[in-house]
């Protein structure tokens, strides 16, 4: 998406805009979340092992942020369709059965991605009264970010079951290995 050229009409723009933004939003943060984890990780194995402090909260926040990163890159891919694929016989469809195809496997995924957010969102005030060992946070904190993850995900393919497929966020595919 990153070397796509914009579109020249109105809504597209916008679209192409905010999307193309949204994803490098998400990609930064995620990769900044991914780095507080690593130097959280190694921080603590310092700690442990040449100062004798035990540090026992790191884990917990670890997997918060973990649970954020794996959220925010959720979205990225998911924008830019690099989830995993098995395309079976999409090549063989006309353009028509292609949009009809990509359309509908848009509304699908938008239910399901409603039906988890749904479901987190659920999850998140049923656990409001649990909380972690060593820091004391409501696990609801953990179920925000995954209800974050698949809402984002449930707009964006509503947005693409709307308007259907275009040109600009296509990624290219890899080519087929043929034998001689």
């Amino acid at each position: 998406m990153d070397s796509a050229v914009p579109p020249s009409n109105g809504p597209d723009r916008v679209a192409f805009y905010v999307l193309r933004y949204t994803t490098r939003l998400c990609d930064g943060v995620g990769v900044a979340i991914m780095a507080a984890i690593l130097l959280l990780i190694v921080s603590a194995v310092v700690a442990r092992d040449l100062l004798g402090w035990g540090m026992p909260w790191t884990e917990e926040v670890a997997s918060l942020l973990a649970i954020y990163a794996i959220g925010f890159g959720s979205i990225s891919a998911w924008i830019r369709s690099e989830h995993l694929v098995v395309d079976l016989f999409s090549h063989k469809l006309s353009r028509l059965g292609k949009n009809v195809q990509y359309r509908l496997t848009s509304l699908i995924s938008c239910g399901f991605f409603a039906l988890a957010a749904w479901g987190a969102w659920i999850m998140s005030d049923m656990s409001a009264n649990n909380k972690t060992v060593s820091l004391s946070i409501s696990f609801s904190y953990l179920y925000y970010g995954i209800f974050f993850s698949f809402a984002g995900m449930a707009v964006i393919a509503l947005w693409k079951t709307l308007r259907g497929p275009v040109l600009w966020l296509e990624t290219p595919r890899e080519e087929e290995v043929t034998t001689p």
